[in-house]
Order: structure tokens, then C-alpha cells, then sequence
């Protein structure tokens, strides 16, 4: 079994060395990449398309296909890699054997103006390499707020988006929510329902409309960033136990 792990906005593939031990212990290989505009890979900082990151996903995914073919592999991602996961496992058909979304963006907690998502828009044809600041907030993260997203602690994070990225997801998350799917591989989605980031009903309605082929694992009290938030440890666990039942 291999995971194939795809993180969120401001991260990169080191923020989840914590869940590859665990999983390691249980028998479940782990690959962690850099996201374009992330981690160690060149680039302005958040800046990217949604399609060269699914196409990235792609071609990771196939070349573990090739090297390890008797492999199964299910892809994990949190947040804008969450969506990342959900949008590719519906184009790839069978290319992977299951999907763990965790807190995808499907929609913001806080949606903005149809001016503002029009102007981005428009904007992400005149100047896609424009960032702005994400604005996220230690506390919005995790219930202690010891997971600030902070150049000081790790230099390489950092609280930048694209004008191209963030237009981009947006419209892409929308995407998710309106189309009809139909994969051929079992989703786990997970959510905090004190999760002031990512709109936590959102998940819930996509969840119930795909209701055959998604289950729905709803955190109480927990904020946007499970794995670190209070009770992870029961939270990689259930992944796991998922895996096991699902997938091998």
C-alpha cells in the first residue's frame, strides 16, 4: 500500500513527516511532494494553475504505477490538496484505488463577493503571478494555535497565494460542487465542524450528495488542520482503519 500525499496552500511535503511515521509503523508507505510554488521547488511563492498541479499529480501517480505496479495507491490531500485529490481521482477514473480528502476547499467558510471572484478572474489573465496574503490565523488552524504558518519557525512555509491560484480554486471547488460524479474508488472525507477556513458544510452537502461512493467522517470541535489539531492521533487512526478496510 502507498499514500501519496498532497498538501495545502503554504506548506510542503515536510509538514506531514509526522503522519508518514505513523503510517510507516502500520505497514502503509508514504510519498510527500512539493507543490509548485511550495516547499523546495523554484518559483514565486503560491503560485501556480490548478491544472499543472492535478497534471503533477498525474504523473507522480503513474510513475509509482510503473515502479511499484502490484502497489496499490490511494492519494491523501489537505485543504487546496484535498481538492487537488478529489478533482484528479474524478478525471483519472481507476488510476488509484481510493481518495482521503481532508478538509478539501470546495467552498471558503466565508465566501466573497461575486465582484471580488469576478475581478480575480479577470485579474488572473492580466497578472497571474500577483499574491496576496491568505491571512491565516494560528488559532484558525488548530485549537492551541501552535501550528502558525511562520517563516520563523520553518522557512519554508509561508502565507502567500497567487491572484491565478487562488481564482483558480475557486472555481475549480465550485466545479465539485455542481458536477455529477461517478469514480470508481471509495472517498473518505473529513472535516472539523469548528473549521472557520474551509466551509465545513459544504463538505457535508457534497458529502450527501455523493453519498454512495463518499463517507463522511465529521471531527466535532475541530478546526481546519486535523492532523494537528487536539485528538490527531485518534484522527490517523481512523485513516488507517479506513485503508485497512477500504483499500487492502
Amino acid at each position: 500500500m502507498l499514500v501519496i500525499v498532497v498538501h495545502g496552500v503554504g506548506e510542503h511535503s515536510g509538514c506531514y513527516c509526522g503522519l508518514a511515521e505513523k503510517m510507516v509503523s502500520q505497514s502503509v508507505g508514504v510519498l510527500a511532494y512539493d507543490q509548485r510554488g511550495h516547499g523546495r521547488l523554484p518559483g514565486i511563492r503560491g503560485h501556480a494553475s490548478v491544472s499543472s498541479l492535478k497534471n503533477d499529480l498525474h504523473c507522480i501517480v503513474a510513475g509509482m504505477k510503473k515502479d511499484f505496479p502490484d502497489v496499490p495507491i490511494v492519494v491523501l490531500g489537505h485543504s487546496m490538496g484535498g481538492q487537488i485529490v478529489l478533482s484528479y481521482a474524478f478525471d483519472a477514473g481507476s488510476a488509484v484505488r481510493g481518495v482521503i480528502a481532508l478538509s478539501p476547499w470546495l467552498r471558503l467558510t466565508r465566501q466573497p463577493p461575486q465582484v471580488v471572484v469576478k475581478f480575480a478572474k479577470i485579474a488572473a489573465y492580466i497578472t497571474p503571478w500577483l499574491t496576496i496574503s491568505t491571512g491565516v490565523k494560528a488559532e484558525q488552524l488548530t485549537e492551541t494555535g501552535d501550528n502558525t504558518v511562520s517563516s520563523k519557525k520553518d522557512p519554508l512555509l509561508h502565507k502567500k497565494i497567487s491572484i491565478k491560484l487562488f481564482s483558480d480554486l475557486f472555481e475549480n471547488g465550485e466545479k465539485l460542487m455542481q458536477d455529477n460524479h461517478n469514480p470508481e474508488m471509495p472517498v473518505l472525507l473529513m472535516h472539523g465542524t469548528a473549521d472557520t477556513l474551509i466551509s465545513y458544510q459544504a463538505a457535508k452537502l457534497f458529502a450527501k450528495k455523493n453519498e454512495k461512493y463518499v463517507e463522511f467522517k465529521e471531527w466535532h470541535d475541530m478546526r481546519h488542520n486535523l492532523l494537528k489539531d487536539t485528538c490527531s492521533e485518534v484522527v490517523v487512526s481512523y485513516i488507517i482503519s479506513w485503508i485497512t478496510k477500504n483499500i487492502t
